[in-house]
């Protein structure tokens, strides 16, 4: 069994992000989703759902290249979060220049559901539709904090390029990806996150009834 870093602040409510820490060399970046940080004209799509935005979506914060777009369907910036409306959307978040040696990416965000397709991972401009190898889901303050690892640690050769696909009807009002040269386990499965909730209200009501 490999080793699961977060035993955490796992069932804590975060509202950015599931915390952890990645071994070797790493990138990440942050999108803050609402219209001030996109503004609406260039990120609304609600009209006309056949378009994909007018430009991907550049990081708020961080240190990777990654970028985040609309492909297809509905998918517009509100006041507080990104929402799909009534029409399925399909996003992307690609990164054309990663970490050397990839060899792991965590894909996480305060969303709500549906996701009608789950992420899958594509590199080097295949379509391997490599489904997640780890995943969780964490109780948050808008929405649940989901999360999803993959290990590339067996792929064969350099990794020049990446992709995420998804596809649903859902709000979210934050996304970030992670990239590491080292992989380790660092997203729990479910059960782990409920198990963790748990753990954390038997300490809740103990403290109260002390």
């Amino acid at each position: 069994m490999k080793p699961i870093l977060l035993l955490f602040a796992l069932a804590l409510p975060l509202s950015a992000a599931i915390s952890f820490t990645l071994p070797g060399i790493t990138e990440t970046s942050s999108w803050e989703l609402n219209r001030t940080k996109y503004p609406s004209v260039t990120y609304n799509s609600f009209g006309n759902a056949a378009n994909p935005w007018a430009s991907p979506a550049i990081p708020t914060s961080g240190d990777s290249s990654a970028l985040f777009d609309k492909i297809s369907g509905s998918g517009y910036m509100g006041a507080s979060f990104m929402y799909t409306a009534t029409v399925l959307g399909g996003f992307r978040i690609y990164d054309e220049s990663p970490v050397a040696n990839l060899r792991m990416v965590i894909m996480q965000g305060n969303i709500s559901d549906v996701f009608e397709d789950l992420p899958i991972l594509n590199f080097n401009g295949g379509n391997q539709s490599i489904p997640a190898s780890f995943s969780t889901i964490v109780p948050g303050a808008n929405y649940p904090d989901r999360a999803w690892q993959w290990d590339l640690s067996g792929v064969i050769g350099p990794i020049d390029r990446y992709e995420i696909l998804f596809s649903g009807h859902f709000a979210a009002t934050s996304l970030r990806v992670d990239s590491g040269d080292t992989f380790l386990q660092v997203i729990p499965e479910p059960s782990s996150a409920l198990l963790g909730c748990g753990a954390l209200a038997s300490t809740l009501i103990r403290r109260r009834r002390a």
